[in-house]
């Protein structure tokens, strides 16, 4: 199979930003998700997502999946566990590439309970076939989540 090589135009395309989202998940198939506030100039504003952001100069991705959980929703752990990584080019209307980490963590609805929303107009849990009939949602966050749901499938 031939290989292609994919060339770049620093100067016009920002290649230098990281973020990191946090797969929440129950033992019963369901996915925590934010609304986003519906803020103009907001990127994805109104639509459910997954919870994160960017990777800060000086931090590594596991600082910051730690950092922006306990911004976001005052939760703290230690149980994240790196899940998946993707690289999603968007030279038509940002001039940028973005390095997307995702994690995952268990939660229970107790830990859900206890999480305080500090970001975002709404946090909701939701069933994989709600997810999936979400208009607003974050497509890179949606493959995501069904990527998670059905890794066992994917991957025996």
């Amino acid at each position: 199979m031939e290989q292609i090589k994919l060339t770049l135009d620093k100067s016009t395309i920002n290649t230098h930003q990281t973020i990191v989202s946090c797969i929440f998940y129950t033992v019963e198939g369901e996915y925590l998700l934010q609304l986003r506030d519906d803020k103009i100039g907001l990127p994805l504003r109104n639509h459910w997502a997954l919870f994160g952001g960017e990777v800060d100069e000086g931090e590594n991705e596991f600082q910051a999946i730690k950092r922006e959980m306990f911004e976001e929703l005052k939760f703290d752990s230690s149980k994240y566990q790196w899940f998946h990584e993707a690289i999603y080019a968007f030279p038509d209307h940002h001039k940028k590439i973005v390095r997307k980490i995702y994690y995952t963590v268990l939660i229970t609805n107790k830990h859900v309970l206890n999480m305080r929303l500090c970001e975002g107009a709404e946090k909701k849990l939701f069933q994989l076939n709600q997810v999936l009939l979400l208009n607003n949602i974050s497509p890179w966050d949606l493959s995501a989540v069904l990527l998670h749901a059905r890794h066992n499938t994917i991957f025996p």
